[in-house]
């Protein structure tokens, strides 16, 4: 028994690079009737990366192009799924999405409102350009190209930057003017803020930015802010609907 885990855990490790694109179809194509579903793909996703990661020495640009692609297809397929209930609301006004589960716990509210086309068109589309574009930059490691230029780097920051930004702007949207939760959006800020500080940690670390030393030394400790910053958004989710949520116990 302990042979064949082994002997899959290096069977993967092998083929790690088709293991986030088995999770976008499935995502896509199979869970995305429920979002519970999805986010039980996800759980299985990270655990199976982190498992896999357990005992390598990697070069930080593996670890992180193999977060990159992990997170990213996360992202995208997230947008994906938001871009298609979309499309179905606007097509059948009768349609209930999968995301939406209570009163609270409810995307077509945030799908239907102004703020999810802040630039004219579905806020989803920037998102499936911007994760694709990050699981681009991971792919290409992964395939060899370890050192990336630059410029690049400093590119992909800013987009990233940008993506968390306007993932902030949404969050308070969403949750304090619109009043409702989209669990869908939900994965989205995550991966966006863990990629936000994994990014910039690395791009310090390679000496593509320099933020001051204190800065520097600050974003330095990735793990723990994506920790913190979690912690803050559950915190905020919590305080929001403390009544809704302490009345399903």
């Amino acid at each position: 028994m302990i042979y064949s885990i082994s002997k899959m855990i290096t069977l993967l490790r092998k083929y790690f690079v088709l293991l986030p694109i088995v999770y976008l179809f499935v995502a896509v194509f199979v869970a995305r009737s429920k979002v519970e579903y999805v986010y039980l793909a996800v759980v299985a996703l990270v655990l199976l990366t982190a498992i896999i990661q357990r005992g390598q020495n990697l070069k930080p640009e593996i670890l992180l192009a193999r977060w990159m692609t992990v997170l990213a297809v996360i992202g995208v397929s997230a947008a994906i799924i938001l871009s298609i209930e979309k499309i179905e609301i606007l097509t059948q006004p009768a349609h209930d999405p999968s995301c939406s589960l209570s009163p609270i716990v409810a995307c077509s509210p945030i799908i239907a409102s102004p703020q999810a086309s802040a630039f004219g068109f579905a806020n989803s589309f920037i998102g499936i350009f911007g994760y694709t574009a990050v699981f681009a930059a991971g792919m290409t490691i992964l395939a060899g190209a370890v050192k990336l230029h630059r410029a690049l780097w400093r590119t992909l920051l800013g987009g990233i930057v940008f993506g968390a930004g306007f993932c902030t702007w949404l969050f308070y949207q969403g949750v304090f003017v619109i009043g409702k939760l989209c669990l869908y959006c939900m994965l989205v800020w995550l991966v966006t803020f863990a990629l936000l500080w994994m990014v910039t940690a690395y791009c310090i670390r390679h000496k593509y930015i320099n933020l001051g030393e204190k800065l520097n030394k600050l974003f330095s400790y990735k793990y723990e802010l994506i920790v913190i910053t979690y912690t803050v958004i559950f915190m905020l989710l919590f305080y929001r609907w403390s009544d809704y949520w302490l009345s399903l116990f």
